[in-house]
């Protein structure tokens, strides 16, 4: 009979043990599995992290060609603004010697 309990005593023990180390390997199994996510999670990260340096750079390369339009322009603004005051003092300059010839003075 006491071989009996003991045999009982001993299986109980290795049902809990058993029961236990499959606990223990579930909990592994959602450790393992949270850790791929966090990796995923990180590569992703890093794949954006890229992205963003690029579209940041091809930003700048934008900007830099947007202020070598911005100079060129207010270059020929000027070249424009010379050549609009040229026009009107060649005009003005022929209305004096159109009304000039029609009185009959002269220049």
């Amino acid at each position: 009979m006491e071989t009996n309990n003991l045999e009982r005593l001993l299986q109980d023990h290795l049902i809990a043990d058993q029961n236990r180390l499959d606990r223990i390997e579930g909990k592994i199994d959602k450790l393992s599995e949270t850790v791929v996510a966090i990796a995923r999670a990180e590569e992703k990260l890093v794949n954006l992290e890229a992205s963003r340096v690029e579209i940041r750079n091809t930003v700048e390369q934008h900007e830099v060609r947007l202020d070598m339009h911005e100079a060129r322009l207010n270059s020929g603004a000027v070249t424009l603004n010379s050549l609009s005051k040229l026009f009107w003092i060649v005009t003005g300059a022929l209305v004096v010697a159109g009304i000039s010839v029609l009185l009959g003075t002269g220049v």
